[in-house]
């Protein structure tokens, strides 16, 4: 069978005809979207781990932010600036990703299976499978992983035997405290730095989840136990590992001593997602 490989000067492959590469299909920043409420023990004399004794909120609440993509069949999303991926809505070929955490700041970048209907004029490069499905156009920006990032493991134990972190070295940030009707939103960060001065952006290939449990000191009142995700970013500089609130998450007032600023309970340690890490320099924005 017919094929083009072609690698850079130190032996890295590039691309292989064999395989099909993903391309750019769009990059925008993120667009407030829907807002998921969370659910509230209807009373405090109720069992916490049984789903029947929440009732959803009707105001507050966590708001999403999202991309959409079209003609979709397998995209990924790349993000700079924070964003912990909640989920995907597919309505036919039309692809919606969902984030919490982020804001409209966020830029996210998408790639997909490349594919023939991109517009531009000759001389160009396209090449298929024996099945004639497109495997390589060089009028698409093609992905170009330049690092993978391991999660790193929790901090230490608290006395309670909670983690006082998700990653050991990260931090604690209040995002919002409780005003005017708004859940408290709290996130814990680690930053990993990598060759300066690039803008650079992240996927996680999985993620994991937790409870987290605040002291009054982050919320700006009393205690609270939250579930929370994870989610990876780029910036300029390097990337960072986050844990947010999860959308649509059971949000309990702790009863329970609480360690100051905060700990979470529940986390995965049995494995540890990575991060796949793109340099965004060569890439155009917005695009689509």
């Amino acid at each position: 069978m017919a094929q083009l490989i072609v690698k850079k000067e130190d032996g890295t492959l590039l691309f292989d005809t064999n395989y099909i590469t993903h391309g750019l299909v769009k990059s925008a920043y993120l667009q407030a979207d829907e807002t998921w409420y969370r659910y509230y023990l209807r009373s405090t004399n109720l069992d916490p781990n049984n789903g029947a004794s929440y009732t959803q909120a009707s105001q507050g609440g966590d708001p999403m932010f999202s991309i959409t993509v079209t003609n979709a069949v397998n995209p990924i999303c790349f993000i700079v600036g924070k964003g912990a991926l909640q989920g995907t809505a597919r309505s036919g070929d039309t692809v919606k990703f969902f984030y919490n955490g982020g804001d409209t700041n966020t830029k996210a970048y998408v790639f997909d299976f490349m594919n023939d209907n991109v517009p531009g004029n000759p001389p160009w490069l396209k090449t298929r499978r024996p099945d004639g499905v497109i495997s390589f156009n060089s009028l698409q920006p093609p992905l170009n992983i330049l690092y993978t990032v391991q999660a790193p493991g929790p901090a230490s134990l608290d006395q309670f035997g909670r983690y006082l972190g998700p990653y050991a070295g990260g931090y604690w940030q209040t995002m919002r405290v409780e005003a005017g009707g708004n859940d408290p939103i709290v996130h814990y960060v680690i930053d990993i730095a990598l060759p300066g001065g690039i803008e650079y952006a992240a996927f996680l290939n999985y993620s994991r989840a937790c409870a987290g449990y605040w002291a009054g000191a982050l919320t700006g009142s009393r205690p609270e136990i939250v579930g929370m995700s994870e989610g990876a970013y780029g910036r300029v500089g390097g990337m960072s590992f986050m844990f947010g609130v999860a959308g649509g998450t059971t949000n309990s007032n702790a009863t329970s001593v609480m360690t100051s600023p905060g700990s979470v309970a529940g986390l995965p340690t049995d494995r540890y997602p990575v991060a796949l890490i793109i340099a965004t320099t060569n890439l155009p924005f917005p695009y689509n």
